[in-house]
């Protein structure tokens, strides 16, 4: 029988390097771009309500005895979403903090078990910001997103609470809580660009576009001579997102976008709500035992909610395949 430990491994300690290289979750600059500048925090209450117009007044040019239409109009309503709730739970064995310490421990293994936690609690809600959150790509448990929120009523009939088909016909672009949608298998520049003029009122235009990889090698490709447009001076191009300006607007690879879709945001007006709890907003609950072991868990929090004001300043265009 061979000897476990020879001259040099019966003396000698493993190196381990006390760095942690993450090679499971992928990267969402869009969540960090709604996480960090269009974060919104709230007190309390059973929903998320913002109120919005969604008819005109009466007004006409008149001569003089002309009369006036003084009838009362209805002009204001809200959208309104739920607050949802994630978690991420952490279990650790009591037996390995006896293990884990001191000079033989080259990294902490709690500290390594909330990165992931971070990291996981990351994923879910880059993944569900993409989806419907109404039971049809995500169950109704997951955030309102946009999938949902900038349909032109085709596939998602009601969006924060409104039937879409009160305010204006179903399957209208970019007219009353509908945004623009449309099928284009060839991406063509025209075709972005109609997307983009669809969503173009005045001062608001879209102002940040994202794909996944293979459609964002497509985009690059059509724009290839004109590369110079490389953005450098973005908030997601400086901590190390590529990114490129087009129509003045900033376009990148989100990685947990779904397939063959290119998806343009007016930022302005999209809020990412997160409660004012401590606990809830990314906290932790703390180490509970569990009955009869010496064993801890935990869970990091989340509680809040996407919500889009004005739909119809953003679009999505699918089916992208070459």
């Amino acid at each position: 029988m061979a000897l476990t430990f020879d001259d040099i491994s019966s003396k000698t300690n493993r190196f381990i390097i006390p760095r942690l290289v993450d090679n499971v979750y992928e990267a969402s600059p869009v969540f960090t771009r709604l996480r960090t500048r269009n974060a919104e925090r709230f007190e309390g209450g059973r929903t998320i309500r913002h109120p919005i117009i969604y008819a005109e007044l009466t007004g006409d040019a008149f001569s003089r005895g002309g009369t006036f239409d003084t009838s009362y109009v209805e002009t204001d309503t809200a959208v309104e979403v739920n607050v949802k709730y994630y978690y991420v739970n952490v279990t650790l064995f009591g037996t390995d903090n006896v293990l884990n310490r001191g000079p033989e421990a080259a990294m902490s293994y709690v500290e390594s078990k909330l990165v992931n936690a971070a990291g996981k609690m990351a994923k879910l809600l880059a993944t569900d910001m993409y989806l419907d959150g109404q039971g049809t790509d995500s169950s109704t448990l997951q955030l309102d997103g946009m999938s949902a929120a900038f349909d032109n009523g085709n596939n998602f009939g009601s969006y924060g609470g409104i039937d879409r088909s009160d305010i204006v016909p179903d399957g209208t672009n970019n007219a009353g809580i509908n945004g623009f949608q449309n099928s284009l298998p060839t991406l063509t520049l025209s075709g972005v660009q109609t997307a983009f003029g669809a969503a173009w009122f005045g001062a608001e235009h879209v102002d940040l576009m994202t794909s996944d990889q293979e459609v964002w090698n497509l985009f690059w490709n059509k724009i290839q001579p004109q590369q110079r447009f490389l953005e450098e001076s973005s908030d997601v191009a400086k901590i190390g997102f590529m990114s490129l300006r087009w129509n003045g607007a900033q376009m990148v690879v989100d990685q947990y976008q779904p397939a063959q879709q290119l998806i343009g945001m007016n930022t302005k007006h999209a809020q990412f709500w997160i409660t004012t709890n401590r606990k809830y907003q990314f906290g932790f609950t703390g180490w509970k035992e569990a009955q009869n072991t010496d064993d801890v868990a935990g869970q990091y929090l989340f509680a809040g909610n996407l919500l889009f004001p004005a739909p119809r300043l953003n679009f999505i265009l699918t089916d992208i395949a070459n």
